[in-house]
């Protein structure tokens, strides 16, 4: 083969190469809607339904997408209207969440009344991040909010599913959590395996995304009305959470002052 076919051979190559680049950041994906998402407010089912018929009608999403499964909304505590709203990132399988779990706790218990908490997962690829995520996931699917928080509490209890556990272990330990949170074990094991077509795969690659635009690179990450907040401790987030509360005009401290 002579210099020019050569030549010619590898810009044809180019052209393939980058017209598959092209493509993939251009073609409708099921993720895309998700920049019509507001990542600083609750997201409820029918907000998303919104943004996957705004990314439609735009071009973004396949005009006969169909979710994987029931659409899982965001996970909260305190009043949906709140003026003052905190978004968690944070995964299971993390130890550092594990650690400030407590701490976490004790936030919400004393802000409730006058914060919205929001609980997002930031999958971090660790060996039961999934499962461990799908679990709390599985749990609001068969038991609504309630038993997810039940789970959530749970899964930080222990270190059994902490990052460098076995995944199989960590299964099997969630499954035994089933009759704790008042799940039928056999249907909350059916909703674990099943977690690729039941919208949990849906719920965790959501939030994953919305922590990636926000710039979470790490858990735990708070936002407090959009800022994030750095140094995650029990005086940093208090203060954070306060300033806001502040200057919302509501009660600052652990309890209200109405």
């Amino acid at each position: 083969m002579n210099k020019r076919l050569w030549i010619i051979l590898a810009v044809l190559v180019v052209v393939a190469i980058g017209g598959l680049v092209w493509w993939r950041n251009s073609a409708p994906s099921s993720t895309s809607y998700i920049s019509f998402l507001d990542a600083n407010s609750l997201l409820t089912k029918q907000d998303i339904i919104n943004a996957q018929n705004k990314a439609a009608n735009n071009g973004k999403l396949a005009s006969n997408f169909t979710p994987a499964g029931p659409i899982i909304p965001d996970h909260f505590v305190g009043p949906a209207n709140s003026k003052v709203v905190v978004v968690q990132y944070e995964d299971f399988a993390c130890s550092a969440c594990n650690g400030f779990a407590p701490t976490a706790n004790k936030i919400m218990s004393d802000y409730k009344d006058r914060v919205l908490f929001i609980y997002r997962n930031f999958n971090l690829g660790q060996n039961t991040s999934t499962v461990s995520e799908s679990a709390a996931e599985a749990a609001y699917l068969l038991g609504g909010e309630t038993a997810f928080w039940k789970m959530h509490d749970l899964i930080f209890s222990t270190q059994t599913c902490m990052e460098g556990s076995d995944k199989a272990t960590c299964q099997n330990w969630l499954i035994s959590l089933a009759p704790q949170v008042g799940l039928d074990t056999n249907k909350f094991k059916t909703a674990l395996a099943d977690f690729t077509t039941n919208g949990i795969q849906d719920k965790i690659n959501r939030d994953k995304q919305l922590g990636i635009n926000a710039g979470v690179s790490a858990t735990p990450t708070w936002f407090v009305n959009g800022k994030q907040v750095t140094g995650g401790s029990d005086s940093t987030m208090r203060s954070a959470i306060d300033a806001a509360l502040k200057a919302a005009g509501l009660p600052t401290g652990a309890k209200s002052n109405s």
